[in-house]
């Protein structure tokens, strides 16, 4: 099976591993795995490999976490390991391995116009930098711009990147944070643990120290409308993504478009587009005509990295 490989998707909750061929995504061989059920991602993708009774000798994985040289570390969840070490004990001829955003940016060509929900904006320019980004078990992004007809996705580590409050709540928010010595960055504002720090903040602010729900939690009471306090912190999580993209938009005139992946968002289109978002998103004295017309699409293909794995093994 010399066209056959193994691609993964590697994030501090799940590991999704699936085959490609040819560069394309066999969709029914998808399977996904709690990272923690592993020490390490090479028994994993053997277990994958085992069970599935196949053999590969090339591999695309992605992963959440920073990867540069050979030692590579996943930010959320204590993995680590040698690219070498790794290829060697799968017994691959290649294996190559991506940040899990980085995927998702190679996905963008790949993805369908029935994949995509657009909140706001007009048609994307063709051929203009496109922004990856979105909120999970942590927080992603990555650029994406096209050179000589090659799509190339910029890694980034997005998640670590502050982020400023706009409205006085915010800075409350923001206060909470500092209080518990946390920095003020995207991912500990925008990701499940986010939300549910927005949540415990925004209680705090009441009077109530000991309030807590799951990030699911919350936005189940959201979207069913059933507690206030859910609502209000499932709006500001909305806003506060508002603010993070549209900084991602104008660091590279994303004029492309804004792709949201992640987990989260989708699955709460229809609050998500009535919330704050696209009026947070345009909000600039100076900014705001260049920032209207960009369109913003929220991914609803459930394995945009994996997409963007396969890709990368033609």
């Amino acid at each position: 099976m010399a066209s056959t490989a193994l691609v993964g998707d590697i994030g501090g909750t799940n590991s999704r591993f699936a085959l490609a061929r040819d560069g394309v995504l066999l969709v029914d061989s998808i399977t996904a795995y709690p990272t923690a059920a592993f020490p390490s991602l090479a028994q994993a993708a053997q277990h994958y490999l085992d069970t599935h009774d196949v053999s590969v000798d090339r591999s695309c994985i992605a992963i959440a976490g920073p990867v540069a040289g050979d030692l590579v570390r996943l930010t959320n969840h204590p993995w680590q390991f040698s690219i070498e070490q790794t290829r060697a004990e799968l017994g691959l001829q290649r294996l190559r391995i991506i940040n899990d955003f980085q995927a998702v940016g190679l996905a963008l060509p790949h993805l369908r116009a029935d994949q995509l929900v657009q909140i706001g904006g007009d048609a994307p320019r063709i051929g203009e930098p496109r922004v990856a980004l979105g909120p999970g078990t942590g927080y992603g992004a990555t650029h994406v711009i096209t050179v000589a007809n090659e799509v190339i996705a910029l890694p980034t580590e997005g998640g670590h990147i502050s982020i400023a409050p706009s409205t006085a709540l915010e800075l409350n928010v923001c206060e909470w944070l500092l209080r518990r010595d946390a920095q003020i960055i995207c991912e500990h504002l925008l990701s499940g643990p986010g939300l549910e720090n927005i949540y415990r903040a925004l209680a705090s602010t009441r009077g109530n120290l000991q309030a807590h729900k799951s990030a699911a939690e919350i936005q189940h009471s959201a979207v069913e409308n059933t507690d206030e306090l859910s609502v209000a912190a499932l709006n500001l999580f909305c806003e506060l993504l508002g603010t993070a993209a549209r900084d991602q938009a104008l660091s590279s005139l994303a004029r492309g478009g804004i792709y949201i992946a992640g987990g989260i968002v989708q699955r709460f289109i229809p609050f998500f587009r009535a919330s704050g978002f696209r009026a947070r998103f345009e909000l600039s004295p100076t900014m705001h005509d260049v920032l209207v017309p960009i369109p913003v699409y929220i991914i609803t293909d459930e394995f945009p990295g994996l997409v963007g794995a396969a890709a990368q093994c033609r």
